[in-house]
């Protein structure tokens, strides 16, 4: 993101004399960070409390947009994907945690003295290695599931457009099950088919996944 700020200044209201100055960029590299942390937070709360309301899609798209910003399928369709990954990700972290208990129980109850084995007693590899997801790593797992997704679309099209509607096809098929997931009384539609605004255009383009 720090990149796409730096092409479209304008944008942000960057003066152009500010990209020369190689210290005005670290402070405005710092403060990027530091902004995508919190709206990461209050996104993920967001997401979070939806789930556990039960939550339709317009709704959770409101929440997280607010009535600034222009909402169409695409942004539908990830934000589902965003719903979805919670929970399993939620469901993760609960058996991540479950494995380690008894990982650590195991160690405790068939502790080997450092000289038993002619080592220094460390645990195997396989322990030392294990995955451990913890409930602050859900953007980290977002990155991952949307890594596989891009492999996927790679090994199974020959063409980037090919590709792209395999990747279009993955984020329907999650919204349409989010929908049946969490239905309506009233009929649910994005409010719009295309963005409007530029600079929305501009930034669904560069940076949508």
């Amino acid at each position: 993101f720090q990149e796409f700020v730096k092409k479209h200044p304008s944008m942000f209201k960057i003066p152009l004399v500010a990209l020369q100055d190689l210290e005005l960029m670290n402070k405005l590299d710092s403060i990027i960070k530091e902004l995508l942390t919190q709206q990461h937070g209050s996104m993920k709360q967001k997401i979070v409390t939806s789930a556990d309301r039960g939550s339709n899609i317009h709704a959770l798209c409101r929440s997280l947009s607010g009535n600034c910003t222009e909402i169409t399928s695409a942004h539908w369709s990830r934000v589902a994907f965003l719903h979805s990954s919670l929970i399993q990700f939620q469901t993760v972290v609960a058996e991540s945690a479950k494995l380690q208990e008894e990982v650590t129980s195991n160690n405790d109850h068939a502790h080997v003295p450092a000289d038993a084995e002619g080592n220094d007693g460390d645990p195997s590899p396989s322990v030392t290695t294990q995955c451990t997801w913890t409930s602050n790593q859900y953007w980290s797992y977002i990155d991952i599931l949307l890594d596989e997704l891009r492999d996927d679309a790679k090994k199974n099209t020959s063409t980037t457009q090919a590709a792209e509607e395999f990747t279009k096809k993955f984020f329907t098929e999650v919204l349409q099950a989010d929908l049946r997931k969490y239905p309506s009384t009233m009929s649910l539609t994005p409010s719009l088919d295309s963005m409007t605004v530029d600079w929305q255009k501009t930034i669904h383009s560069k940076l949508i996944w």
